[in-house]
Parts: structure tokens; sequence; C-alpha cells
């Protein structure tokens, strides 16, 4: 039986298996890319309005965000759009590469569903093969449909070498991460270290890319984003890069798969640190089980809102002539009524960063619904542990997290933007806690869900994307306000630009005791599993 033996039938599986997770990835990002483009001809009307905000964009803070400016000499709609939106959308297939490979290789071999399809004639290699195959065909779809769709909006400057140019980019980018959570799968024993690792070479290809970018040294087209970006789509059109990621993919595709032969189903290169004998008292309790099992994504998280606030922070000084060249800006910064820019940025920081800190607390939330589905409460709860004390326990570590996240892009922006002189941290500091209790709202829920309706604790991440919907395109697209206030962060006063009501805060934090204490009693009486 050869090594690839069964491949068509585990294609046909994997497809079986994402056939929601992929289309919903494939139309949130695809869909997204066009509707962006697709707004650009408005927001820059005119050859002026163009080399305004590209002359804005050639900022050193700008250029660390979005990469070098090009094009200057020949301006046009397609350019600018490509300048800010690229990197963004890279970003985003990357993460939805590293979530794909995990998913179909390390988590299955850490829940034991790969052993049952080894016991099947399928080859060695087969699994992680068809992963890579999967992968290739999931960016190359969001490659074509980004590329034929900018065909069809036709917006100024665009070409079919350019357009081609821009989505394979983002897809070749997004292939290369897929290889390198490949080979990460395995290196590491676990899902969490194979995710943790990718998303740590992401974020060091980030920085790379923007110490490249500021310095104008090779750091820059080392990363694999800088090299995306080095296409110059709409003006270049250079698919060298491109061929490169590709060969980058190949390599370490081949490394992969080379490993992956000639290792024990279920190990990894690393072998997993032995623990201790007998586990320390803090482990034995509740609390400490859910904090060994949580710590990384805490700090993980921690560690991310602080860059976040510091890398919005860092254009600070420059935001007048930002905002001035970017008609979209000016309409989501005056949505306030207020036109001091400085502190309906800071007001929008705020609201970003709290919108993101939602997400580890919801996973922090949900993390013992993920130990119900994998049969491990049940283990647990034949000791003499309460159920409502170990719930406690992980919904005491989401409660801490709101608090930190928020913290530390306050800080982060703090930092970055000393050499302002703009804002204060004490203010800055209360101005991000306001946004508690909208995350406390969102915890109640998961909290809610978990204990009365386990199966559709998806409903709470419903909730969270027609928040973040409402809140980030909201006024751009001139919503209701009535939708606005569907959201728990809809009612949350915009400090600094917006009066301080203690009410809104009052009701959603009383919303929110309720939704726990319901989800808490239910999970009480409830059947696990």
């Amino acid at each position: 039986m050869s090594s690839l033996h069964g491949f068509g039938r585990y294609l046909r599986f994997i497809a079986r298996r994402e056939r929601t997770t992929s289309l919903l990835w494939i139309v949130c990002v695809a869909g997204s890319a066009l509707l962006f483009a697709g707004m650009y001809p408005s927001l820059f009307p005119d050859k002026e309005s163009m080399l305004i905000m590209a002359t804005t964009m050639n900022t050193p803070a700008m250029v660390a965000l979005m990469g070098p400016v090009y094009g200057l000499d020949k301006v046009s709609t397609a350019i600018i759009m490509a300048q800010e939106c690229l990197i963004w959308f890279a970003l985003a297939v990357a993460i939805m590469n590293i979530f794909f490979v995990n998913r179909h290789t390390r988590m299955d071999e850490e829940l034991g569903r790969h052993e049952m399809l080894r016991a099947l004639p399928i080859g060695q290699l087969t699994g992680a093969a068809a992963v890579l195959f999967g992968a290739l065909a999931l960016n190359g779809c969001i490659s074509l449909i980004i590329a034929l769709g900018l065909l069809a909006l036709n917006i100024g400057g665009t070409t079919a070498a350019g357009a081609f140019a821009y989505a394979l980019s983002i897809g070749t980018q997004g292939f290369l991460f897929a290889v390198l959570t490949l080979l990460a799968a395995q290196i590491f024993s676990t899902s969490r270290g194979t995710t943790g690792s990718a998303f740590t070479l992401l974020g060091l290809f980030y920085v790379m890319r923007m110490s490249g970018d500021m310095s104008d040294n090779a750091f820059s087209v080392i990363s694999p984003m800088g090299l995306g970006l080095r296409v110059s789509a709409f003006y270049e059109d250079n698919f060298t890069p491109i061929l490169v990621l590709l060969v980058e993919a190949a390599i370490v595709g081949a490394a992969a798969l080379a490993v992956c032969a000639n290792r024990d189903l279920g190990e990894g290169v690393l072998p997993a640190r032995k623990g201790r004998e007998h586990a320390s008292h803090f482990l034995r309790s509740e609390f400490g089980l859910a904090w060994r099992l949580s710590r990384g994504t805490m700090f993980g998280w921690g560690i991310g809102m602080f860059v976040m606030g510091a890398t919005y922070g860092s254009v600070l000084g420059q935001i007048d002539a930002f905002v001035n060249g970017n008609e979209m800006f000016q309409k989501i910064l005056s949505a306030t009524g207020n036109y001091d820019i400085v502190n309906n940025y800071i007001a929008l920081i705020l609201m970003i960063g709290a919108l993101l800190a939602a997400v580890p607390v919801m996973l922090l939330a949900n993390k013992l619904r993920s130990e119900e589905r994998h049969g491990r409460l049940e283990q647990i709860f034949s000791k003499s542990v309460r159920r409502e004390k170990l719930f406690l326990s992980y919904l005491a570590l989401a409660l801490a997290e709101s608090f930190v996240s928020l913290v530390m892009t306050a800080l982060g922006l703090f930092a970055a933007a000393q050499s302002t002189d703009t804002v204060e941290l004490g203010a800055l500091m209360a101005d991000a806690l306001a946004y508690l209790p909208a995350l406390w709202v969102l915890l109640g829920l998961c909290a809610l869900l978990i204990g009365a309706l386990p199966r559709l604790t998806g409903l709470a991440w419903a909730v969270y994307a027609y928040s973040f919907v409402m809140m980030y395109f909201g006024r751009l697209f001139d919503l209701p306000e009535w939708a606005h206030k569907l959201s728990p962060f809809g009612n949350i006063p915009q400090v600094p630009v917006q009066e301080f009501s203690a009410a809104p805060l009052a009701v959603l934090t009383a919303l929110a005791f309720v939704l726990t204490a319901v989800g808490i009693t239910c999970f009480r009486q409830r059947d696990i599993g």
C-alpha cells in the first residue's frame, strides 16, 4: 500500500467536515475584501485626495502598520486600496489556515480521531497530504473570488495582472502559514503547542516586516508578510514574490511530510514535558486546574492587546493628517457629534480594543464546554468536585481576563502616545474600563448557554459577530441607532468624546449577573455530556 493510498476519499472527508466552516471563511474574507474595494471610489473620488492619502501613508507610523508606499507617480484608487488592505487580509487568511490545519492534524490526533482513521486502509502520509491539498484549494478559491470580483468592480486603476497579483499574494501567504502549521503539528505533541507556535511565528513575521519596512533592511523580505507586499499590486504587478512564497511553501511542506513519515502517531519531534509525579497543592483545586489550562491564553492575549494598543497609538501623532486624507475615517470619527479628532480616535481604539478583548473572555468561558465535549468533565466529576465551583473558576478567570485585556490595551496606547502629550494614563485607563459591563454581558451569555443550552453555545459568537459589525461598520453604513443598541457595546458611552453615564453600565452589569446566575443554576442541574 502506498503512503498516499486513499488520498481522494480522505480529501472528500475533509471537504465534508469543512463544508460550513470553510464556506463561512470564504464568504467573510472574500466578501469583505470586495466590500472594502467597492467603497474606495467614493472615498477617493479624485487624484488630489489619493495623493493626500498616499503622502499620509508614507509616514513612519503608517509604513510600520501597512507597509511601504509605492506608485506615487501613478496613483490610483486600486493602488491605494491594495496598500491599505492587503496586509490585513493576508493576516486574516493566515489565521484561517492555522486553525484549518491544526483542526485536521494535531487536534485530531489529540482527540483520538486520527487513530480511528489510520485503522482504515489509508497511507501514512494520506492525512497530511490531504490537509495540504485542502488548504491549497481553500486559499486558491479565496484568491480566485477576490481577483474576479476586483475585475468585476473595475475600480480606477484595476488591471487583470494587478487583481491576480493582489489576490494571489493573499492566498500564497495564507498557504505558507498552512504548511508552517503542518510542520509545527509534527514538532509539537499538543494542539496548543501547534497553534501557539504558529501564532508566534505570525507575530514574529509581522514585527520583522514592520522593522524591515521602517529601516529599509532585509528583515522585510525575509518575512513572508513583507515579501507578499512586494508584489506592488496595480503598479509593478511583480509575481516574483508569489513564486518565492510558493517555493518556500514547497520546501517547508516537504520537510513536514518527511517528519510525518518518520514519527509515531500521537507523538511529536519534541516530546511532551514530563509532569510532576504528584500535582502541587494549587493544582488540586478547581481554580488551580482551570488556571493551569487557561494561563497560556491569558498571557498570550494580554501581550497581544498591549501590542495592539501600542500599534494604533503609534499613529496618534499623525492622526490629523491621516484623517484629513481619509473620508472613511472622517465619517467614523464624526459619528459621535464631537469633532475633536484625537479624542475621537482614542475612543475608537478603545472600542476596537474592547471588541477584541471579548474574544479571550469568551474563549475562557467556553473552555468548560470544550472540556465537556471532549469527555474530560466526567472524569473530573467522578471525584468530589462541585460543579458550580469548577464553573465559577473558569468564569472568574474570564472575568479577570476582561480587566487585564482592557488595561493592557490602555497601557499600550499610552506607551506609544507618550511623545504626543495628549493622553493621561489615569483617564485613559478609566475610559477603557468603561467597557467592562459589555464584556460581562457576553460572559454571562456564554454562562447561560453552557448551563442551559450547551449545544447552542455558538449563539454567543453570533451575538459577538453582530456587535463587531454594528460597532465597526455601523456608522460607516448609516445603520439605525436602535440596531447599535441591540449590542451591549452600543450602550456604552464612548468616552472621552461622550459624557460618561453610569446608568447603562449598571443595567448591563445587572443583566450580566442575572445571565450568569441562571447559567450556573442550570449547569448544576443538567446532565453532563
